[in-house]
């Protein structure tokens, strides 16, 4: 299991969250600094529940804040939202490195349910 204390600080939606809005802006705090060419859809995979699991991760932008050290995972269009009750599923993969290209190793997911 991933050490999120040393990755992971926050994420919205929360783990397991219900209800979210289907066009919502997805985030990922990180505790350290991230290599940015690692936050790519490679790396960073979504799935459609509605679709049965269907990867989705082109139609989404990924913008990292190293500011903030903030990622925010957002819709290329408004017309390709998530779906009423839709499970959907983004993995962090064991790709995603820091600023001094040590690897997470360990995939991290999030899951959350749309209204």
């Amino acid at each position: 299991m991933i050490d999120i204390g040393y990755w992971i600080k926050d994420t919205h939606p929360h783990p397991d969250a219900a209800g979210v809005p289907e066009d919502t802006l997805i985030s990922i705090s990180f505790n350290q600094e991230i290599n940015r060419y690692t936050l790519n859809a490679r790396n960073i995979l979504i799935l459609d529940g509605n679709q049965g699991g269907k990867l989705i991760s082109e139609r989404f932008l990924f913008n990292y804040d190293s500011d903030r050290r903030t990622l925010f995972i957002y819709l290329k269009e408004d017309a390709e939202r998530l779906g009423p009750r839709n499970r959907v599923e983004v993995i962090l993969t064991g790709r995603i490195a820091n600023h001094r290209n040590e690897r997470m190793d360990v995939p991290y997911h999030i899951r959350f349910t749309t209204i």
